[in-house]
């Protein structure tokens, strides 16, 4: 396969994945967020970054997966202070930071060489609005304890203990959003809901399909807020 048949085939596939869930992306961002998937499959002959490498796979299970989050209620392009905690190769950062320019996005990790990779690609793409340290959520909460208006956790962690985590990083207002899949465990769930409950967060969940090639994958957003926060 050649390399325009690559790039058409990860353009054409993220395009379709974005448009059935109703977000709209340019032509100029599906080529930025192209152009980090080349560096995500050179780098991965490195070190482990991801099993996903295939273009049509990773453009919908990485990059459309990654902005979801835009078909909720509410978030649009308006200035947003935002931390991806466990960001691992830059998802979602690095596709929230292509397509919401508006957004101060933070990305963090456990893992120092995969926070390298993404302030590296920051850097390459002209991503001004995304910044990466090498860091975990319970320590960035000593040093900017609630100043983020939007807290997103994506693949790393079950909720009950993400939110233990990651609740002294909400601002008053905002907004803690978990990526699942459809298959989520009721236990963990339950846990989520009693945690929840613990730190004054409600819970909402929106259920998205997520087109791929012949088959839909079924994910689930699960957005945490304040209990007392007014519409």
């Amino acid at each position: 396969m050649g390399a325009m048949d690559e790039e058409q085939l990860f353009e054409s596939a993220l395009e379709r994945a974005a448009s059935a869930m109703g977000i709209a992306t340019t032509a100029e961002a599906r080529d930025v967020m192209r152009r980090h998937y080349a560096r995500l499959v050179e780098a991965n002959r490195q070190f482990n970054l991801t099993r996903i490498t295939s273009p049509e796979d990773a453009a919908v299970k990485h990059y459309a997966d990654s902005l979801t989050l835009l078909a909720l209620p509410g978030m649009d392009s308006a200035p947003r202070r935002v931390v991806d905690v466990g960001t691992g190769a830059g998802f979602p950062a690095v596709p929230l930071a292509i397509c919401r320019g508006e957004w101060s996005i933070l990305a963090i990790d456990g893992t120092n060489k995969k926070v390298q990779f993404v302030a590296a690609c920051a850097e390459a793409l002209g991503l001004s609005n995304l910044a990466a340290r090498h860091l975990r959520g319970a320590e960035l909460a000593r040093e900017q304890a609630g100043a983020f208006d939007l807290v997103v956790l994506r693949a790393v962690t079950q909720l009950a203990p993400g939110l233990r985590e990651v609740a002294p990083l909400l601002a008053p207002s905002g907004r803690i959003v978990f990526y699942k899949t459809a298959a989520m465990e009721p236990a963990e769930r339950r846990d989520g809901e009693k945690m929840a409950a613990r730190l004054g967060l409600t819970p909402h969940e929106y259920p998205l399909e997520l087109p791929a090639g012949n088959e839909t994958l079924h994910r689930l957003l699960i957005v945490f807020e304040r209990s007392d926060k007014r519409s």
